[in-house]
Protein backbone atom coordinates (compact mmCIF):
# COMPACT_ATOMS: atom_id res chain seq x y z
CA UNK A 1 0.00 0.00 0.00
CA UNK A 2 1.24 3.13 -1.16
CA UNK A 3 1.92 6.04 1.55
CA UNK A 4 -0.16 8.87 1.42
CA UNK A 5 1.48 12.23 -0.01
CA UNK A 6 3.00 14.64 1.90
CA UNK A 7 1.62 18.47 2.48
CA UNK A 8 4.33 19.65 0.32
CA UNK A 9 3.60 16.83 -2.54
CA UNK A 10 0.20 17.77 -2.37
CA UNK A 11 0.75 21.30 -3.02
CA UNK A 12 2.77 20.35 -5.91
CA UNK A 13 0.27 17.91 -6.88
CA UNK A 14 -2.21 21.03 -6.94
CA UNK A 15 0.56 23.25 -8.47
CA UNK A 16 0.76 21.33 -11.26
CA UNK A 17 -3.04 20.24 -11.73
CA UNK A 18 -3.48 23.93 -12.31
CA UNK A 19 -0.60 25.22 -14.58
CA UNK A 20 -2.26 21.94 -16.76
CA UNK A 21 -5.26 23.83 -16.76
CA UNK A 22 -3.37 26.75 -18.28
CA UNK A 23 -3.45 29.24 -14.28
CA UNK A 24 -0.20 30.31 -13.83
CA UNK A 25 -0.95 33.19 -12.03
CA UNK A 26 -3.10 32.80 -8.52
CA UNK A 27 -3.26 36.35 -6.82
CA UNK A 28 -2.65 36.61 -3.48
CA UNK A 29 -5.31 36.79 -0.26
CA UNK A 30 -5.94 39.80 0.86
CA UNK A 31 -6.92 40.92 5.13
CA UNK A 32 -10.55 40.14 5.52
CA UNK A 33 -12.88 43.11 5.39
CA UNK A 34 -13.50 44.50 8.72
CA UNK A 35 -17.37 45.11 9.14
CA UNK A 36 -18.33 48.33 9.48
CA UNK A 37 -19.27 49.43 13.35
CA UNK A 38 -22.78 51.47 13.52
CA UNK A 39 -22.50 55.41 14.21
CA UNK A 40 -23.05 56.15 17.81
CA UNK A 41 -25.06 58.53 19.05
CA UNK A 42 -23.01 61.51 21.08
CA UNK A 43 -23.75 62.18 24.29
CA UNK A 44 -24.68 65.64 23.59
CA UNK A 45 -27.36 64.34 20.74
CA UNK A 46 -28.65 61.76 23.23
CA UNK A 47 -29.22 64.35 26.28
CA UNK A 48 -32.29 66.77 25.67
CA UNK A 49 -32.49 69.92 27.03
CA UNK A 50 -35.92 69.85 29.41
CA UNK A 51 -36.43 73.76 29.20
CA UNK A 52 -36.34 73.57 25.93
CA UNK A 53 -38.52 70.79 25.47
CA UNK A 54 -40.64 72.16 27.80
CA UNK A 55 -40.42 75.56 25.57
CA UNK A 56 -41.38 73.31 22.50
CA UNK A 57 -44.68 71.63 24.71
CA UNK A 58 -46.23 74.91 24.99
CA UNK A 59 -45.86 75.90 21.30
CA UNK A 60 -47.68 73.05 20.34
CA UNK A 61 -50.37 73.40 22.77
CA UNK A 62 -51.17 76.81 21.76
CA UNK A 63 -50.60 75.96 18.22
CA UNK A 64 -53.31 72.78 18.91
CA UNK A 65 -55.69 75.40 20.70
CA UNK A 66 -56.10 77.12 17.36
CA UNK A 67 -58.04 74.75 15.72
CA UNK A 68 -60.08 73.87 18.45
CA UNK A 69 -63.95 74.47 18.32
CA UNK A 70 -65.42 72.80 21.32
CA UNK A 71 -67.46 75.98 22.25
CA UNK A 72 -69.30 76.89 19.55
CA UNK A 73 -70.18 80.36 20.55
CA UNK A 74 -66.66 81.01 21.51
CA UNK A 75 -64.96 79.52 18.55
CA UNK A 76 -67.67 81.35 15.81
CA UNK A 77 -66.57 84.91 17.50
CA UNK A 78 -63.22 84.79 18.63
CA UNK A 79 -60.60 86.35 16.41
CA UNK A 80 -57.99 84.29 17.67
CA UNK A 81 -57.08 81.85 20.79
CA UNK A 82 -54.86 83.29 23.26
CA UNK A 83 -52.59 81.38 25.17
CA UNK A 84 -50.46 82.05 28.02
CA UNK A 85 -46.97 84.21 27.85
CA UNK A 86 -43.86 84.71 30.63
CA UNK A 87 -41.05 82.95 32.07
CA UNK A 88 -40.89 79.33 32.45
CA UNK A 89 -40.91 78.32 36.28
CA UNK A 90 -41.80 81.91 36.92
CA UNK A 91 -42.02 82.61 40.76
CA UNK A 92 -45.44 83.02 40.25
CA UNK A 93 -48.46 83.06 37.51
CA UNK A 94 -51.85 85.46 37.20
CA UNK A 95 -54.52 83.06 35.92
CA UNK A 96 -57.71 85.39 34.71
CA UNK A 97 -60.94 84.12 33.85
CA UNK A 98 -60.63 84.69 29.71
CA UNK A 99 -59.44 86.99 27.33
CA UNK A 100 -60.78 90.35 26.95
CA UNK A 101 -61.77 91.85 23.51
CA UNK A 102 -58.04 93.47 23.23
CA UNK A 103 -56.40 90.30 23.99
CA UNK A 104 -58.38 88.78 21.87
CA UNK A 105 -57.28 91.60 18.72
CA UNK A 106 -54.13 91.13 19.71
CA UNK A 107 -53.62 87.47 20.89
CA UNK A 108 -52.18 88.14 24.39
CA UNK A 109 -53.28 87.78 27.71
CA UNK A 110 -53.84 91.09 30.17
CA UNK A 111 -53.42 94.14 27.75
CA UNK A 112 -57.28 95.44 27.62
CA UNK A 113 -58.78 97.06 30.91
CA UNK A 114 -57.67 93.98 33.06
CA UNK A 115 -54.15 93.72 32.01
CA UNK A 116 -53.97 98.03 32.96
CA UNK A 117 -55.38 97.40 36.45
CA UNK A 118 -52.76 94.41 36.73
CA UNK A 119 -49.76 96.25 36.03
CA UNK A 120 -50.20 98.93 38.36
CA UNK A 121 -50.98 96.21 40.69
CA UNK A 122 -47.54 94.36 40.12
CA UNK A 123 -45.73 98.26 39.67
CA UNK A 124 -46.99 98.17 43.63
CA UNK A 125 -45.53 94.50 44.42
CA UNK A 126 -41.90 95.42 43.17
CA UNK A 127 -42.87 93.11 39.77
CA UNK A 128 -42.57 93.35 35.93
CA UNK A 129 -44.53 91.91 33.57
CA UNK A 130 -41.59 89.72 32.01
CA UNK A 131 -41.56 88.46 35.75
CA UNK A 132 -44.72 86.39 35.73
CA UNK A 133 -46.84 84.21 34.04
CA UNK A 134 -49.74 85.22 32.79
CA UNK A 135 -53.03 82.95 31.28
CA UNK A 136 -56.03 82.51 31.46
CA UNK A 137 -59.10 79.83 32.13
CA UNK A 138 -60.26 79.86 28.73
CA UNK A 139 -58.48 80.55 25.39
CA UNK A 140 -61.16 82.54 23.51
CA UNK A 141 -63.30 85.60 24.50
CA UNK A 142 -66.94 85.03 26.11
CA UNK A 143 -69.22 88.10 24.47
CA UNK A 144 -69.88 90.39 26.92
CA UNK A 145 -69.63 87.84 29.84
CA UNK A 146 -67.84 85.75 31.86
CA UNK A 147 -66.99 82.07 30.70
CA UNK A 148 -69.35 79.35 31.29
CA UNK A 149 -68.71 76.52 33.90
CA UNK A 150 -68.77 74.24 30.29
CA UNK A 151 -66.59 76.59 28.49
CA UNK A 152 -63.82 76.56 31.51
CA UNK A 153 -64.28 72.84 31.41
CA UNK A 154 -64.01 72.15 27.52
CA UNK A 155 -60.53 74.26 28.15
CA UNK A 156 -59.53 72.46 30.95
CA UNK A 157 -56.88 70.01 29.35
CA UNK A 158 -55.13 72.92 27.99
CA UNK A 159 -55.24 74.73 31.31
CA UNK A 160 -53.12 71.63 32.94
CA UNK A 161 -51.07 71.02 30.29
CA UNK A 162 -50.26 74.63 29.89
CA UNK A 163 -49.64 74.56 34.12
CA UNK A 164 -47.52 71.66 33.85
CA UNK A 165 -45.29 72.85 31.37
CA UNK A 166 -45.07 76.72 32.40
CA UNK A 167 -44.08 75.35 36.09
CA UNK A 168 -45.18 78.78 38.13
CA UNK A 169 -44.23 78.35 40.79
CA UNK A 170 -47.53 80.57 43.31
CA UNK A 171 -51.36 80.31 41.12
CA UNK A 172 -52.82 83.81 41.78
CA UNK A 173 -56.35 83.23 40.74
CA UNK A 174 -58.42 86.77 39.54
CA UNK A 175 -62.23 85.96 40.39
CA UNK A 176 -64.97 83.07 40.24
CA UNK A 177 -64.61 81.75 37.56
CA UNK A 178 -60.35 81.33 37.40
CA UNK A 179 -60.35 80.21 40.86
CA UNK A 180 -63.12 77.62 40.31
CA UNK A 181 -61.51 76.51 36.95
CA UNK A 182 -58.18 75.62 38.53
CA UNK A 183 -59.37 74.31 41.93
CA UNK A 184 -62.36 72.30 40.79
CA UNK A 185 -64.67 73.87 43.16
CA UNK A 186 -67.70 75.74 43.39
CA UNK A 187 -67.04 77.73 46.21
CA UNK A 188 -67.31 81.49 45.49
CA UNK A 189 -64.38 84.66 45.86
CA UNK A 190 -65.03 85.40 49.20
CA UNK A 191 -65.05 81.70 50.85
CA UNK A 192 -61.73 81.40 48.90
CA UNK A 193 -59.58 84.33 49.42
CA UNK A 194 -57.26 85.18 52.05
CA UNK A 195 -55.61 81.21 52.40
CA UNK A 196 -53.34 79.39 50.36
CA UNK A 197 -55.01 76.61 48.45
CA UNK A 198 -53.24 73.62 47.08
CA UNK A 199 -53.03 72.56 42.78
CA UNK A 200 -51.29 69.51 41.99
CA UNK A 201 -48.70 70.91 44.95
CA UNK A 202 -48.56 74.17 43.76
CA UNK A 203 -49.52 77.04 46.38
CA UNK A 204 -53.54 78.58 45.10
CA UNK A 205 -54.01 82.05 46.34
CA UNK A 206 -57.19 83.41 45.17
CA UNK A 207 -58.69 86.93 44.87
CA UNK A 208 -60.97 89.67 43.16
CA UNK A 209 -61.36 90.23 39.24
CA UNK A 210 -59.63 93.11 38.62
CA UNK A 211 -63.33 94.50 37.04
CA UNK A 212 -64.79 93.90 40.44
CA UNK A 213 -62.05 95.97 42.26
CA UNK A 214 -62.62 98.82 39.92
CA UNK A 215 -66.87 98.01 40.57
CA UNK A 216 -66.39 97.45 43.73
CA UNK A 217 -63.02 100.00 45.30
CA UNK A 218 -63.90 98.85 49.04
CA UNK A 219 -62.67 96.02 47.91
CA UNK A 220 -58.89 96.84 47.41
CA UNK A 221 -57.95 96.27 50.44
CA UNK A 222 -58.78 92.85 50.54
CA UNK A 223 -57.49 92.30 47.15
CA UNK A 224 -54.27 94.14 48.67
CA UNK A 225 -53.97 91.37 51.38
CA UNK A 226 -53.98 88.90 49.17
CA UNK A 227 -51.39 90.34 46.96
CA UNK A 228 -49.30 90.35 50.08
CA UNK A 229 -49.84 86.53 51.13
CA UNK A 230 -48.90 86.05 47.22
CA UNK A 231 -45.65 87.91 48.15
CA UNK A 232 -44.94 85.92 51.20
CA UNK A 233 -45.75 82.79 49.75
CA UNK A 234 -43.30 82.99 46.84
CA UNK A 235 -40.90 84.09 50.08
CA UNK A 236 -40.76 87.92 49.53
CA UNK A 237 -41.91 90.35 52.19
CA UNK A 238 -44.47 92.70 50.91
CA UNK A 239 -43.49 96.06 49.94
CA UNK A 240 -44.37 99.06 52.48
CA UNK A 241 -47.30 101.12 51.46
CA UNK A 242 -47.95 104.73 52.49
CA UNK A 243 -51.18 105.01 54.89
CA UNK A 244 -54.21 107.13 53.59
CA UNK A 245 -54.39 110.55 54.33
Amino acid sequence: MADAPTLPQQLKQHLDALRAAGIDFVPKAGPAPFAKRPAQPSVASAVQDPLAERRKGLKLLADGVQTCAKCLELFSTRTQTVSGVGPMDAAVAFLGDGPDSTDDAEGQPFVGAAGAWLMDLLVRMGLKREEVYLLNATRCRAPKRFPTARECENCREYLVRELELAAPKVICCLGTTAAQAVLQTTAQIAELRGRVHDYAGTPVICTFHPAYVAKYPKTEPDCWADMELVLRTMGREPVPTEPDA
